[in-house]
């Protein structure tokens, strides 16, 4: 590097510190803020509540609803087998907190956010055996959603069970089961899931688990380049150190970066599972510094199942449910109205990437973070808990039918639709033609 390129390299890194320390508050107190704003920045881990749209419209269209297609991410759930390992074998870590603080240090934490973490123990009861099982909070989440769907849409839904009306369908784990049982028991009563019928589990499950056993996913999947040139840049490394700073830990005491995000992980999922409550450790980071570890995961998403990563065999992985979508808007079977799907967040982000939204951003780079205040790719709104898309089909007199396309109860605008979510079945088949008329078993894993 020449000796102009290392000064403007260096002035703009100068740049980027002031400005981060300009708008990080290092006496920032969580508990007795009342606006939080990082409860809609927590990544993949926020809560469903926190997103979604308030009012469903289901007279967008002045034709009669006549089927209902829904796509979901599990809802809130435990972590899993490495996040308890970490979280479990954390408290050293909480201990040098509360003994800095003993020794006067750390002052810069409230009071109300230090007494949370003096109290904080792991809780035993999390563990390998109950390893990202659904919580009670995710099935709420998940039964209020199917509560609204059925008041917005009342003769799609018929209170009695009928399974040639229904379908549902879950992939082998029991968050995603749970998740399929609380949208039944939204729809029919409590335990109403127990009259239910649901599909064999597919294996492989080119459907709801599209990836798996593609070996160009697996090679293209492990791309941690970018997250890790910002977790070990300037920004990243600043937040850093005015966590610790505030934490008021020296020496070898200093919180790593994997610890600083095991304590992050840990306030999100507590505030996910009790959202009346303050969730200890929150206090830790200052709304500024929760971007930047948002920033981290968003990174990770997008070069590993968003549009930092091969589009066109992202595209591809989901060529079975786009014909499973299409066809079932196009059909005029009138018995088969309902289908209701519960997967994971990586295939939910790659069902985005086959539909071709929110991917204007300039590409996410560990350089960039600054740009990025308004990207689209954001995990946070993209996946959070229960993340769902529902496709209602409309019967319109002249064969001419509408779709309405609705993305956490937003509409979610398809290019070439209306913004409200509305678009023509014709529409969307010459969209996604290509998927239609494929061989899906040599498609799906393929650059082509």
């Amino acid at each position: 590097m020449n000796f102009f390129n290392f000064s403007v390299t260096f002035v703009a890194l100068a740049l980027v510190v002031v400005t981060a320390q300009q708008q990080h508050d290092p006496n920032y107190c969580y508990a007795t803020d009342p606006i939080r704003p990082q409860l809609t920045r927590f990544s993949s881990r926020s809560a469903y509540e926190t997103i979604r749209g308030r009012v469903i419209n289901p007279g967008v269209s002045a034709c009669t609803p006549a089927k209902f297609w829904f796509y979901s991410r599990h809802a809130a759930r435990l972590p899993g087998v490495n996040d308890i390992g970490r979280m479990s074998t954390i408290q050293p870590q909480v201990n040098n907190i509360i003994a800095a603080r003993a020794a006067g240090r750390g002052q810069a934490v409230c009071a109300q956010d230090f007494n949370l973490i003096n109290n904080w123990r792991f809780d035993p009861n999390i563990t390998v055996a109950v390893e990202q099982f659904l919580t009670v909070a995710g099935w709420n989440e998940i039964l209020g959603i199917s509560r609204r769907y059925r008041a917005a849409f009342p003769t799609l839904f018929p209170a009695v069970y009928n399974r040639n009306w229904y379908t549902f369908r879950h992939t082998n784990r029991q968050r995603t089961q749970a998740s399929a049982r609380a949208f039944a028991d939204g729809l029919f009563g409590h335990n109403g899931y127990q009259q239910v019928v649901v599909e064999p589990i597919l294996d492989p499950d080119r459907l709801l688990r599209p990836h798996d056993g593609c070996h160009l996913y697996d090679a293209a999947s492990d791309n941690t380049v970018q997250r890790g040139l910002w977790q070990n840049g300037a920004e990243f490394q600043l937040m850093l150190n005015q966590v610790n700073d505030k934490l008021g830990l020296q020496g070898n005491q200093r919180l790593t970066a994997r610890q600083t995000r095991t304590l992050w992980e840990i306030c999100n999922f507590e505030q996910l599972w009790f959202s009346t409550v303050t969730a200890p450790f929150c206090g830790i980071f200052s709304p500024f510094n929760n971007l930047m570890l948002e920033y981290f995961e968003d990174l990770d998403y997008y070069y590993n199942s968003g549009y930092g990563g091969p589009r066109r065999l992202f595209e591809n992985l989901n060529c079975p449910l786009m014909q499973d979508l299409v066809g079932f808007l196009e059909t005029s079977n009138t018995s088969e109205n309902v289908r209701i799907y519960s997967t994971h967040s990586t295939a939910f982000q790659l069902f985005l990437i086959t539909l071709g939204v929110f991917g204007n951003d300039v590409p996410l780079t560990a350089a960039n973070f600054a740009q990025q205040t308004n990207r689209q790719w954001r995990s946070t709104f993209l996946t959070p808990m229960a993340t769902n898309i529902a496709a209602i089909r409309y019967n319109c007199p002249n064969g001419d039918n509408d779709v309405l396309f609705l993305m956490n109860e937003q509409p979610l605008v398809i290019p070439g639709c209306q913004a409200n979510g509305l678009c023509k079945v014709n529409y969307i088949r010459q969209r996604y033609n290509r998927f239609l008329s494929a061989n899906c078993g040599v498609l799906s894993c393929s650059n082509n």
